[in-house]
């Protein structure tokens, strides 16, 4: 494993990022209350290969936690500065959930940086009552803490049916850990940040290769939104994974891998 490295933010924050194998740079980014450690598994299948590049985006895991500063467009120009650390002119980038919205505001805005994209279980804009939806997560974290807001909706909502069945225990121990490390003044700040997200027709101007993959059992972001995003992105390329949540890489990791590798050698 890596040692941690830390980059500066704009702002003086400091953000958290691990650099791992050798040559061209992939990127992943974690979604809503999770942090780097999350790909561990996917870095191990790519350091040979390429350059895996896994962060905690700030409010979450070891880097700063600052709520009143939590906005996609904060969070890119923190992926920027972590590039600019690692003296990396541009990168494939990706994420998951949460992390494929700071994907996309990243593709937005540092196009020239941007070599592809990969948006995992995300989506580019979010209706009213989700939005809604959000924002109560946020007031019941703030009023009552993360284990009584994550307590009904996390494994419902995360994982496809036939994972939940087998796994209730990991499962059960994923949702520990995240009540466990996350702050909840921060977890709310970025539920709200998620919560009104509209780039859907700022989506043409990306011009990046571009890989969406999408769970057809994912509650938390249904498939819709993967389809407009496809739709919206010339040239985009969406696989769409049967049996499948909302946690793509962990339920099919080698599914997962390989249609990532297949992506990357595709543009290399």
């Amino acid at each position: 494993m890596q040692p941690d490295r830390g980059a500066t933010a704009v702002d003086g924050a400091r953000i958290r990022y691990r650099l791992d194998g050798s040559g061209p740079l992939v990127v992943f980014t974690h979604g809503l209350g999770s942090r780097l450690e999350a790909w561990e598994q996917t870095v191990d299948a790519f350091r040979d290969r390429y350059t895996v590049l896994t962060w905690d985006v700030r409010g979450f895991g070891d880097s700063d936690r600052r709520p009143d500063t939590m906005a996609p467009e904060t969070w890119a120009s923190d992926l920027a500065a972590v590039l600019d650390e690692v003296g990396a002119d541009d990168a494939v980038i990706g994420g998951i959930s949460m992390g494929g919205v700071v994907s996309q505001r990243f593709a937005l805005d540092f196009p020239e940086r941007t070599r592809a994209l990969i948006l995992i279980s995300t989506s580019s804009e979010v209706n009213e009552r989700a939005a809604a939806g959000w924002h109560a997560r946020a007031d019941v974290v703030e009023r009552d803490g993360l284990a009584k807001a994550l307590a009904p909706t996390g494994p419902a909502l995360s994982y496809g049916k036939e994972y939940r069945e087998r796994h209730a225990e990991d499962i059960a121990e994923a949702a520990r850990l995240t009540i466990e490390r996350n702050d909840a003044a921060c977890y709310a700040a970025a539920c709200r940040a998620v919560s009104d997200i509209d780039y859907t027709a700022d989506l043409e101007t990306v011009t990046c290769p571009t890989l969406i993959l999408q769970g057809l059992e994912d509650a938390l972001t249904p498939p819709g939104g993967s389809v407009i995003m496809s739709r919206r992105i010339p040239g985009s390329r969406l696989v769409m994974l049967e049996n499948c949540g909302h946690a793509i890489p962990t339920e099919l990791p080698d599914r997962f891998h390989a249609e990532v590798e297949s992506f990357l050698a595709d543009i290399a």
